[in-house]
């Protein structure tokens, strides 16, 4: 299996595939290369692995456009992992892919 991860001997197929997401998938190009190129940030998983760390979060939140939304963009990554945060979807804006390209009708 492609998407299959060794676990010691054993190979675990019950690895989440939101992990496994392209930052490029789901955050404005701009935020998701800087965070590729410069810290070596490729997917949600490296994303939410990094923002575990205390150190790296004034690293991370200067790539994004404020603090606030390099927050929500680790709240939102871990609640689609069925964590639960406090942070809404409609809170913060701009980091998102959608953000990028705005509607036609706006």
């Amino acid at each position: 299996m492609a998407s299959a991860r060794r676990v010691g001997k054993q190979v675990n197929t019950n690895r989440n595939p939101i992990l496994d997401l392209p930052l490029s998938e789901v955050m404005r190009s701009e935020i998701a290369l800087t965070l590729q190129h410069v810290l070596q940030i490729y997917t949600v998983g490296n994303f939410l692995k990094a923002w575990r760390n205390p150190k790296n979060h004034k690293s991370i939140e200067q790539v994004f456009d404020n603090p606030q939304q390099a927050r929500h963009a680790a709240a939102t990554c871990a609640h689609w992992l069925g964590i639960k945060t406090l942070a809404s979807p409609d809170s913060v804006s701009g980091w998102w892919r959608a953000d990028e390209f705005p509607a036609l009708g706006a």
